[in-house]
């Protein structure tokens, strides 16, 4: 939740997310601020932070950094349709993934003739790079919901994992509308996206005509499997879905998103838990954030998955 440059509510944030804090004194929330030129702040400090209920004043007895990175997926569609398209998705992909800090983990996947991993996750930007070029178009269809059920249930299994680094899990898509191959049934797919949704994924998806021109063809992906899927995906997981009828404009679209996945990096790994010690046990009475250094703004969360 954003607050102003004085102050914010976290009441709702806080309560909605699914912790009893009915019996607890001491709880934490997680600040993201940014200084008066939109850089993140790296030395926030306990006297900069003010919490209270009802208008009392709460002790702010620790201000942490906390860092939940980004981890990218990149899904390519390799199949059918891809022949005349694939050089445009390796050049709006290299440029992507140029953009974005070094920092941040990337794995590649290929869509056909089913998926699999090109490249394991690394953050070795020349592996990635030399990964790209490394697979050529299949003679089969695409299977675009297979690597989101398949991505939604290694999401599932990780999250049993209570040791597990927390991380937020990014995927990108660049796809035809081509017509596709799955192995699972419509509500494997509304699973999917409820499973993506749950554990705080960002789908974004790119669409592209490989027949400029066509008018036929460009209709055509809105209607396909693709569209329709990519429709309600990006739109329960807070991402982004376009669809380009000529495939030379990926070499601008995409590194844009990189520097917007970049952006995104650099706020989830710049910032800090905040321990509060109340004055009361009980259910949190209109609780306030403020801060109180001249020219800061920010966010609140739970457990430091921005919004």
């Amino acid at each position: 939740m954003a607050f102003n440059r004085r102050s914010a509510t976290v009441a709702a944030l806080l309560l909605s997310a699914g912790v009893c804090l009915s019996a607890q004194t001491t709880f934490q929330f997680v600040v993201s601020a940014t200084d008066a030129t939109g850089a993140p702040v790296t030395d926030l400090r306990a006297e900069d932070v003010v919490m209270s209920e009802n208008g009392v004043k709460q002790q702010v007895v620790k201000v942490e950094p906390l860092s939940v990175p980004m981890k990218l997926t990149i899904a390519v569609d390799n199949g059918l349709d891809t022949a005349d398209a694939i050089d445009h998705f390796r050049t709006g992909l290299s440029g992507l993934i140029e953009a974005l800090p070094p920092d941040v983990e990337v794995t590649l996947i290929a869509t056909a003739p089913q998926p699999r991993t090109v490249v394991k996750p690394t953050k070795d930007r020349e592996q990635i790079l030399k990964g790209l070029k490394s697979f050529a178009p299949e003679r089969s269809a695409p299977r675009f919901t297979d690597v989101i059920v398949e991505y939604s249930q290694r999401l599932q299994k990780e999250s049993k994992d209570h040791n597990a680094t927390p991380y937020v899990p990014v995927m990108v898509m660049v796809s035809t509308g081509a017509n596709e191959q799955t192995s699972y049934q419509p509500k494997d797919i509304e699973k999917a996206i409820g499973t993506l949704a749950a554990n705080r994924a960002r789908l974004n998806v790119v669409l592209v005509s490989t027949r400029p021109g066509d008018v036929q063809a460009a209709t055509h992906l809105k209607s396909s499997m693709q569209g329709i899927v990519a429709a309600s995906a990006t739109k329960a997981t807070n991402g982004r879905y376009e669809e380009i009828t000529v495939p030379a404009r990926l070499a601008m679209m995409l590194p844009e998103w990189g520097k917007d996945l970049a952006t995104l990096q650099t706020r989830q790994t710049k910032q800090f838990r905040v321990t509060v010690e109340r004055k009361s046990a009980g259910e949190l009475q209109s609780p306030r954030v403020e801060l109180t250094r001249p020219g800061l703004t920010g966010s609140v969360t739970r457990d430091g998955f921005l919004p």
